[in-house]
């Protein structure tokens, strides 16, 4: 009988010590893969996977801020829950069939650089978009690649979300408490067989203009209009 008992208490562990380096493995590839496309440094306090229900929930999810600007994280989510097809993480095209973003802080800042560096009318925001638009820069070419990473999202949930404006030498950050969202089949890579399908920008250009909308400050408007080239 104590063989018996030694036996299955060494199964257990064994299968919990499998659970937990899957769950260290997938969970540190998620995130790695994320600062990869957001070209930040991506993190969360906690990542709990579920593998029989293909969920995951990230706690403490944060994406850090670029040097020299005043918030440590350009956006927080108190908690990110995601029902994904687990053996998809390592295809070409990876479904999440549900995606919900609770809480999610937004820290926007834009900087005046025209008295430290004295050039006319320079901008700076922690997004990395404002320069490509008054400076025309052009996109970045990326090395081609043997295969894309595509995904698609079925069903995605923003809610209770704020974003936080710092703007030039202004000290307190605009609070903007913005609408629950709810979005269907999201990606990046455009597939017939999605019905009404949004590609992310879109989606991300649909709540830049509720940010914008939602601004009571009329001259801070009117300057995002004008470098933003917001219509």
């Amino acid at each position: 009988m104590n063989k018996i008992i030694t036996f299955l208490l060494f199964i257990f562990i064994i299968i919990i010590f499998f659970i937990r380096f899957n769950n260290d493995f997938i969970s540190g590839y998620i995130l790695t893969k994320l600062s990869k496309w957001t070209e930040r440094t991506v993190t969360a306090e906690s990542v709990d996977i579920d593998y029989f229900k293909g969920k995951i929930n990230f706690n403490g999810f944060q994406i850090l801020n670029e040097l020299n600007f005043y918030d440590k994280n350009i956006l927080e989510v108190k908690k990110i829950s995601a029902e994904i097809e687990l053996s998809s993480i390592f295809s070409d095209l990876v479904k999440i069939n549900k995606l919900i973003l609770n809480q999610p802080r937004f820290f926007f800042e834009i900087k005046d650089m025209t008295e430290k560096l004295e050039i006319k009318n320079d901008v700076k925001d922690n997004i990395g978009v404002v320069e490509k638009i008054t400076k025309k820069i052009p996109p970045k070419i990326y090395p081609q690649k043997k295969r894309d990473k595509n995904f698609i999202i079925s069903s995605l949930n923003i809610t209770n979300s704020k974003v936080f404006i710092r703007y030039q030498n202004v000290s307190e950050a605009l609070v903007i408490n913005l609408s629950n969202m709810s979005f269907q089949n999201i990606g990046n890579s455009n597939s017939k067989q999605y019905n009404n399908f949004q590609h992310y920008k879109d989606i991300l250009k649909i709540i830049m203009r509720d940010i914008y909308f939602r601004i009571s400050d009329m001259k801070l408007r009117k300057f995002l209009k004008e470098k933003y080239k917001i219509k």
